[in-house]
């Protein structure tokens, strides 16, 4: 669908390039499996080659509104940085609020994708093997302390909460690729057999990583995100004998472990479980919702983990209500030391969302929703056209889904893995509307009766 001249700039390209190229398109999701910022400069080196062939092309594809609108944003941010930084009497830096103009880049890494297109296959092929790898090395050098019921870091992470939505992402991900090459006739045998040998081990040590990573949001979030797996999943399976007993005996294995394990699956989230129930009840009957949450905190039978949360979340609202139409941008960091919980231990505020409203306010969550959204439309228009299968959209929305919960009680944006999860999803989003835009033109110039 992209044009031809641009299309053979992919095969154009030689082979170090080529393989060079393919190494960094395996590190840009590498906060997956090593927490450090491998992906940042692996992102960099991919744009500049986009944008050389890029530029060199004489016939190059348009940008349309939705790539103006990433670049927009992204310049908007650095330039209000700018400002803030320049007028302020301390110089406002904020706390990481460049990331948050990283969708100036979406639009070239989407032509960075489209260069790699043809070997995206392989790559997907040695992240999962690299994966397998980790997760068997680092879940065989902790399963005994596993055993005990002691919190865990899976993969190599800063800690356990990090990691725990690292292996979330990753058995996702694994899902739909097995189940790809499970039901698709046509597809290559040789990725075939490596998907069904190293994928069910995946899943597996997935989910031992998890739990043993302690991470209560996680597992709130794998608690959603499971069924629409299996509903999903069930549509993909046409359920036979064999089929049927393989899934029905995954289950009782999966209920079994959780059976198992329940007395340290309850001593681990039973008593956030119990002081949220309360401070609900709480907010309810009571006029003044403030004030459940003020109880909740000078509790002490709330968990250490939940009352420096909550203090963190009552300090983002008292920033986000004082500015909620466009934030505080990089002077929120100043304004946090006059909150009435400025004493607590973080500036991380341990919520995604109020991440972004108290810098940006309702202005900023509008555009960024909106960006996501029209990604999220242009996708699902790909598949629908046969440009990608179904595999990879259902990859990409169960992806955002699950951790779009994870944002709920920590500021996975802000991390590394939000950091590369938004680079690559975005990268292929751009890449599908990039696709679109000619369909819709040859589409346009066939004859009505057609």
């Amino acid at each position: 669908m992209l044009d031809n001249s641009f299309r053979a700039s992919s095969a154009a390209m030689s082979l170090p390039l080529r393989l060079f190229g393919c190494l960094l398109w395996l590190l840009s999701p590498s906060a997956l499996l090593v927490e450090s910022d491998t992906y940042r400069y692996a992102s960099a080196i991919l744009a500049i080659i986009a944008l050389v062939y890029y530029m060199k092309e004489p016939s190059r594809p348009r940008t349309n509104w939705l790539g103006w609108l990433c670049m927009g944003w992204g310049a908007f941010v650095i330039l209000r940085f700018g400002y803030i930084y320049a007028t302020t009497e301390h110089h406002d830096y904020g706390g990481s609020d460049w990331l948050f103009a990283f969708p100036l880049f979406f639009p070239i890494l989407g032509i960075a994708f489209a260069l790699y297109e043809s070997q995206m296959e392989k790559i997907i092929a040695a992240f999962f093997v690299v994966a397998s790898i980790m997760l068997a090395v680092t879940v065989a050098l902790t399963i005994s302390t596993i055993t005990t019921g002691v919190a865990v870091i899976p993969l190599i992470m800063n800690n356990q909460i990090h990691g725990a939505v690292a292996c979330g992402l990753i058995f996702v991900s694994t899902t739909f690729w097995l189940l790809h090459y499970v039901t698709t006739p046509n597809a290559d045998p040789r990725f075939a057999r490596l998907a069904q040998v190293i994928a069910p081990i995946i899943l597996v040590l997935c989910l031992i990583a998890i739990y043993g990573a302690k991470s209560k949001g996680v597992w709130l979030a794998m608690a959603f995100t499971l069924p629409v797996i299996a509903v999903l999943g069930l549509r993909y399976i046409r359920i036979r004998a064999r089929s049927g007993l393989l899934i029905a005996c995954a289950a009782i294995l999966f209920v079994g472990g959780i059976y198992v394990v329940r007395h340290n699956l309850d001593k681990t989230a039973g008593p956030t479980v119990r002081a949220t129930a309360s401070m609900i009840v709480g907010i309810i009957g009571s006029s003044n919702s403030g004030d459940a949450v003020t109880q909740a905190i000078q509790s002490g039978e709330t968990p250490t983990a939940m009352d420096e949360r909550l203090q963190l979340w009552s300090n983002g609202w008292e920033l986000f209500s004082s500015a909620p139409v466009f934030g505080w941008g990089n002077e929120w960091l100043e304004r946090w030391q006059h909150t009435r919980y400025s004493h607590v231990a973080y500036t991380l505020l341990h919520n995604g969302y109020l991440e972004i409203l108290v810098r940006f306010g309702l202005f900023g969550a509008f555009v960024m929703a909106f960006i996501l959204a029209s990604f999220i439309v242009s996708v699902r228009k790909a598949y629908r056209q046969g440009l990608i299968p179904r595999a990879a959209m259902h990859t990409y929305l169960v992806c955002i889904f699950f951790f779009a919960l994870t944002l709920l009680s920590n500021s996975n944006n802000r991390l590394a893995i939000g950091e590369s999860l938004a680079l690559v999803t975005s990268a292929f989003a751009c890449w599908c509307n990039l696709r679109l835009r000619p369909a819709a033109a040859e589409a346009s110039h066939l004859p009505a009766a057609a």
